[in-house]
């Protein structure tokens, strides 16, 4: 007989009606039944609660919705406060997770020998059309990060699922919201960076995770323009917070500020000759 749960799988959303059920479903098709299932309603304007409805009759799925639309970091923080199991998963409702991800997470955390505060794997992308027909792009191998630094350089597609364990969210106090954007912008990298600044992350070397692309994603230019200055001031303020012990070289990728390197900041105190 299964105990209590030990995740709670949340899916903030908004405006993600056509997606959402794929999203549920995967979660009930989980091979591991130790869970719950919480869906964060960021306050959509168009059927979403009319799409997740049928499901709320199951014992164990719980639909909550915002007052008004405030933002990813804002809803996950009220979900942090709501979830009362040892770890939370994260699924975004155009996503799904693969039926054993949930049973190799928990196998995982079963044998760690250290109390990690993130567990992540590998990324299957999907492209998806207007017809909701899915085509499998390419696998996104993630990698361990043995180092923060190496985390803060890293700029490629971020990492998932991201299987946070919730005391350690806690003790960090959740998610940033004290930017000018109100934390709705880089949220999942800036919570890892909370994260990974006081504990130890954990990559799982199988497929995990469902990921998909499609129009309504598509970032225009004032958008990149936010981000890069969030990261440009997020980068230099962990810099500073582990030391000043680097330095960073900035440049673009796909129009998107990166890290290309740290050069190791010479000793100021050391006298002249």
């Amino acid at each position: 007989m299964m105990g209590d749960p030990l995740f709670t799988v949340v899916i903030p959303t908004y405006n993600r009606a056509k997606y959402i059920r794929k999203a549920i479903r995967s979660v009930l098709k989980q091979t591991y039944k130790g869970w719950k299932l919480l869906i964060m309603d960021d306050a959509s304007t168009d059927n979403t609660k009319k799409k997740v409805e049928p499901y709320l009759s199951h014992p164990d799925i719980q639909y909550y919705r915002m007052e008004e639309n405030s933002g990813i970091s804002k809803v996950m923080n009220t979900a942090l406060t709501l979830v009362d199991t040892p770890y939370m998963v994260q699924v975004d409702s155009d996503d799904w997770l693969p039926k054993r991800a949930l049973s190799t997470l928990a196998n995982r955390i079963q044998k760690a020998r250290r109390n990690y505060a993130l567990y992540y794997g590998n990324v299957n992308l999907w492209r998806v059309n207007n017809r909701l027909k899915y085509r499998k792009a390419f696998l996104i191998k993630h990698r361990e990060f043995k180092r923060k630094y190496d985390f803060l350089k890293y700029t490629s597609w971020m990492v998932a699922p991201r299987c946070y364990r919730v005391s350690a969210l806690q003790k960090v106090g959740g998610w940033d919201t004290s930017d000018r954007y109100g934390g709705r912008i880089m949220e999942d990298r800036r919570i890892i960076l909370r994260l990974i600044d006081r504990y130890p992350v954990k990559w799982i070397n199988r497929v995990l995770y469902n990921r998909t692309k499609h129009r309504n994603q598509l970032t225009d230019a004032n958008s990149k323009r936010k981000r890069n200055l969030l990261r440009r001031r997020t980068f230099n303020y962990y810099l500073r917070r582990w030391g000043n012990k680097y330095r960073a070289v900035y440049g673009y990728r796909n129009g998107y500020l990166i890290i290309k390197k740290l050069k190791r900041v010479r000793n100021r105190s050391k006298k002249r000759a």
